[in-house]
């Protein structure tokens, strides 16, 4: 099989090192069976600890040792000529010491076996512990198992066993009492012309004879072998018979008319079955060759039973019959025989795949398919067997599948399973005693001259009650690029890792390490484990992990090797400590937590904190490598960017994720984190979860799960989502209902701002049991930016009122939340005007709005800003805001229990007026997003009367403005510069607009233009401040009222489909080949 890599990946790792083509034909090898070989004068004994300075060659099985310690000058090398394996504790590789089995140019195609054993604390070596493959520096370990494809996808679904199809006929018999005696069936095959290998039965029961040949008299036991015998007269030449006994089928009286008849059809050994034993034949009437007999004695079942089955198979039309008796002495109504008629296509199934892996997989390998549906455990395993009339790119299985596992693309979302490799030319493994968890570890200290492995199987290794025992560890190497310390590349690629103990691969305070095309499969705690935050330069490419599940006991920092996300939230098949890593064509393929988790430390931990890996800070201002086409199903979360980890591996809290071009220099532009191609589907939770400003997401494909895609921030830079497609439910049904009747939503829009946009959305529909809509808002969101924006959306569904949009009101916390929700809908993606889609409530609407109830919003044609109020306790003192246009006292409001945060409608139509409950604070700040010179908002502020009043204006450069005392509102109103200002001491209000020295750029999205904010502050000098509440007094002066805007009507017009499928150039479609 030839591999290709890709560019981004070093070519020199792929070209083989200068070595002999074949490591076991180097003729200074001594042989390991020869004594002669051995400084002793003997072969090594069992439990023997061997020191190995010279080249030994191992051609054959030692008895089971203790330990192995290669030497400077010691070679350990595998004889290909035969499949050879080691027992032992541990093999400990010293400075100029080499193990090799295969090389890059001669890859081992035999069976090559290492077990480790040994019970905990037997002996600890320093730096390594026990049970062990340890290279330390100056060591060199070469494992090369011939080339075989880690694993493949499903061209087609391979649909669960179902018995209607599957048995043709099942027939039980289990009254052991009245049925006892002999049974006999006769069947039949016809196949037809055009043979239905699925539908059509191809073989039936032409007859069948039940009698008991146990009675006090003679004459019953004669008429009984007549009506037995004259039955199998009548089965003509070539026709197929069946036989089994039951329970106490014989007693003492002669049947050897019924002998002599059977053994002239070729069932001799019926002769010999006594009373209790388990008897079934099957054969060919005419053709005794043909015949299979099975007599099951008290051996059989054990001392409780006995039982005998034969399975035979018709050649040529997938069929087979089943015979069994099975006797149980203790438990009569236990007993009974039964002949089945299986359909063999249906219980040894062929599954279609994309590559043709029979050129390399093989007749006895180990494989497995990846769930498909919302829980990870509905992975299956199977053996491959034989199928000579398979087709070039197909598989024949062992056992018939319980679950179906979907192999399609459903509008451009890849769902298609995994189907992976477990056997492997190399095996490393070990035993671990009942109720124990010390699997053996296979570790590579700094400094190793060279380290390779390729093509190994590891099994049972790991042991998550201790520190640093994983099934493959590089520990504390620094910089593998580093040629002076590392002449030679090392790699980890196209290794099957799989039911182990703990973890499958760490990389830990290791640079530049490459892991690519590895299986990790079924683990406790994280998968592929990135462990300090210090290891940069990393690759991880086209590696297949699942199965990872909790640990079950109490992490000990610094003792267990288990840390607290392995048992809680997690774990994650790949956990990712440092944004320098590059993550292509990777597949996540089911567990009980997250597929991809991306979380920093502030600085690196543990043994890495004092090795100047990382700068404090430097990972949260550090943009993702690469990240590109990766898959993820069948988690909670299948993608998620979040939290931080301290020093104790704890995580929580926000990450503060937001990168720059230099990560060292605070002034430094903002770049985005990109992550590109991410296919995600059936997880419980949601599918994307990213905290993270800027960042671009684009070419998702995303389906199936209660959340598609959620993206948050804590500083005010943009995010964007674009050229993706979010279905809501696809035709992967599975088996998990519970989670598929969930409320679906496709996008949550939260702070931003955010840009959605050339984004098809499809099969979104409720029912009476779910709410589903393409997009949403995150409840009681305590921020909005109403530059939030909709561009280019795409639904395959009428609007009629539907649900392309619903908006979730707040019922955890106060409802002045659902008040700060805009969304621009640029381009009438969402609707057929270009408008701004806000919440059902007065304050936001004017008579030029629309609500739509299905959407629990309306759309209006205006645009809208934010404005912050500040000011001393304001989280206890309570705000209201006026819209002035109306009759008092019902005037639009909002009520400010909590966010003191409103969304005035810009451009001068409405003016807004602020009052504080309780007396005025000497201070109070007005902060502004969106705002521009000409997209401003006029604001009003109760003050007390006669006061002594300063107003300054400033922008978030912090530099003030100067500002400029005006004497009517009037004249604010026609002054488009900033810090403009009017205070009317009579009414006991101050008047100023909040307003932009700039217009927005073109396709800038920022919060404000330039990213620089308007600042307006009010600071009472003097005055009496309890003298806070100037509404009724302003309503009083007309010039500061406006006439009503009107009432917002109901829209029930259907807003028709965009199209019944995806463009081909947005969202991922096939995720395979790459």
């Amino acid at each position: 099989m030839t591999m290709t890599w890709p560019p981004f990946l070093s070519i020199s790792l792929y070209i083989s090192v200068v070595l002999s083509a074949c490591p076991d034909e180097d003729g200074t090898l001594k042989p390991w069976s020869k004594a002669a070989s051995w400084p002793s004068g003997k072969v090594p004994q069992e439990n023997e600890e061997i020191f190995l300075n010279f080249s030994v060659l191992l051609d054959t099985i030692p008895p089971e040792l203790f330990a192995i310690e290669i030497q400077d000058g010691g070679r350990l090398v595998w004889s290909s000529n035969g499949d050879y394996s080691l027992r032992l504790r541990h093999i400990l590789i010293k400075s100029g010491g080499e193990m090799h089995i295969g090389s890059e140019e001669c890859q081992f195609e035999r069976k090559a076996k290492i077990t480790l054993l040994g019970e905990p604390d037997e002996r600890d070596i320093p730096k390594l512990g026990e049970k062990f493959i340890g290279v330390l520096a100056g060591g060199t370990l070469e494992l090369h198992g011939k080339d075989k494809r880690s694993w493949t996808k499903l061209t087609k679904t391979a649909p669960k066993y179902n018995s209607t199809h599957g048995e043709i006929y099942k027939h039980k018999d289990n009254s052991p009492i009245k049925m006892r005696g002999v049974y006999l069936y006769h069947f039949n095959t016809s196949v037809p012309e055009n043979y239905d290998v699925i539908n059509d039965k191809a073989v039936f029961v032409k007859g069948k004879i039940h009698r008991k040949i146990r009675y006090p008299s003679q004459d019953d036991v004669d008429a009984a072998v007549n009506e037995l015998i004259t039955f199998i007269d009548g089965i003509p030449t070539g026709d197929i018979f069946a036989i089994a006994t039951l329970k106490n089928f014989r007693g003492s009286k002669n049947v050897s008319a019924l002998y002599n008849a059977l053994d002239d059809l070729g069932a001799t050994t019926f002769r010999s079955a006594t009373n209790n034993d388990a008897y079934v034949a099957i054969g060919i009437k005419g053709n005794k060759s043909s015949v299979l007999e099975r007599l099951g004695g008290d051996s059989s079942g054990g001392v409780d039973y006995n039982e005998a089955s034969i399975t035979y198979a018709i050649p040529d039309i997938e069929r087979e019959i089943v015979v069994i008796s099975y006797n149980h002495h203790v438990k009569e109504y236990q007993s009974h025989t039964e002949f089945n008629i299986i359909n063999t296509y249906l219980t040894r199934p062929v599954i279609s795949v994309f590559d043709d892996v029979m050129n390399d997989w093989s007749v006895g390998d180990k494989i497995f398919i990846t769930s498909t549906d919302y829980k990870w455990d509905q992975v299956e395993d199977f053996t491959i067997i034989d199928c000579p009339t398979c087709p070039p790119k197909s598989i024949r299985l062992d056992h018939h599948l319980r679950f179906s596992h979907y192999g399609e693309i459903f509008k451009r979302v890849d769902m298609r399973a995994e189907v992976g490799l477990k056997t492997r030319y190399i095996h490393i493994t070990s035993e671990v005693s009942e109720g124990k968890s010390n699997g053996g570890h296979v570790k590579f200290l700094k400094g190793f001259k060279r380290v390779a492995v390729e093509g190994t199987e590891l099994t049972n290794l790991g042991d998550p009650l201790k520190l640093g025992r994983y099934p493959l560890h590089y520990h504390m190497c620094f910089d593998l690029a580093n040629r002076t310390l590392y002449p030679t590349p090392s790699y980890i690629r196209r290794n099957s890792i799989h039911h182990t103990q703990f973890r499958c691969i760490t990389i830990h305070g290791t640079q530049s390490a490459v892991i690519a095309d590895n299986v990790c499969y079924d683990c406790v705690g994280h998968g592929f484990f990135v462990e300090d935050g210090g290891e940069r330069n990393l690759t991880f490419y086209r590696n297949l992990g699942l199965g990872q599940r909790h640990f079950e006991g109490a992490p000990i920092i610094g003792v267990t090797g288990a840390i607290p996300s392995d048992k809680d939230k997690g774990p994650a098949t790949y956990w990712i400590t440092n944004p320098l890593t590059t993550m292509v064509n990777n597949v996540a393929a089911g567990g009980q937590g997250i597929g991809f988790w991306y979380v920093y430390p502030v600085a690196p931990v543990g043994p890495s904190a004092d090795k100047n890996f990382m700068q404090p800070g430097e990972a949260r201002n550090t943009k993702i490598t690469m990240f590109l086409n990766n898959s993820c199903h069948s988690y909670e979360t299948c993608f998620f960017i979040d939290n931080e980890m301290d020093e104790n591996f704890t995580v929580g809290g926000y990450n503060r994720y937001h990168p720059r071009m230099n990560p060292l220099d605070p002034t430094s532009p903002r770049v985005p984190a990109v992550f590109e191609g991410l296919t995600a589907s059936k997880c419980t939770r949601q599918n994307l979860w990213i905290r993270s400003s800027p960042v671009i997401v684009k070419r998702a494909s995303l389906s199936d799960s209660p959340f598609g895609a959620f993206l948050l921030r804590e500083v005010a830079v943009w995010q964007i989502f674009e050229d993706s497609v979010i279905i809501g439910l696809s035709d992967n049904v599975g088996e998990n209902l519970i989670f598929r009747n969930k409320d679906t939503i496709g996008f949550r829009f939260s702070k931003g701002p955010i840009v959605l946009k050339n984004t098809w959305f499809g099969s979104f529909e409720s029912s009476s049991e779910r709410i589903s809509t393409a997009i949403g808002n995150q409840q009681c969101m305590n921020h909005n930016d109403p530059r939030n924006s909709l561009d280019n959306v795409m639904f395959d569904f009428d609007d009629g009122p539907g649900k392309r949009f619903m908006f979730q009101n707040c019922t955890s916390r106060s409802p002045d939340m659902d008040s700060i929700f805009a969304l621009r809908d640029n381009k009438k993606a969402m609707t057929d005007d270009d408008v701004t889609i806000v919440t059902n409530k007065p304050f936001l609407l004017t008579g030029k709005c629309k609500i739509r109830s299905g959407w629990n919003a309306a759309y209006c044609p205006h645009v809208y800003g934010k404005i912050f109020v500040s000011y001393e306790d304001r989280f206890n003192i309570d705000m209201n805001v006026y819209r002035t246009d109306g009759v008092y006292p019902n005037l639009p409001s909002v009520h400010m229990d909590e966010e003191k945060q409103f969304l005035p409608i810009l451009g001068g139509s409405h003016n807004y007026l602020v009052k504080i409950h309780g007396a005025v604070p000497s201070v109070v700040t007005f902060d502004a997003e969106t705002i521009t010179k000409s997209k401003y908002a006029l604001i009003a502020l109760c003050v007390p009367r006669e006061a002594d009043i300063e107003f300054e204006y400033r922008m978030k450069d912090q530099i003030k403005r100067k500002v400029r005392a005006v004497n009517s509102r009037q004249e604010v109103v026609d002054d488009y510069t900033v810090g403009t200002y009017y205070y009317d001491k009579v009414t006991g209000v101050i008047f100023f607009k909040m307003i932009h020295e700039l217009e927005y750029e073109t396709d800038e999205i920022s919060p404000c233009p330039s990213n620089i904010c308007p600042r307006g502050r009010v600071r009472v000098k003097s005055g009496n401040l309890t003298d806070s509440d100037c509404v009724s007094r302003f309503a009083t002066v007309q010039e500061y009222m406006q006439v009503s805007t009107g009432t917002a009507v109901h829209d029930t017009s259907t807003l028709r489909a965009t199209s019944a499928d995806p463009p081909e150039t947005i969202g991922h479609g096939a995720t395979y080949p790459f």
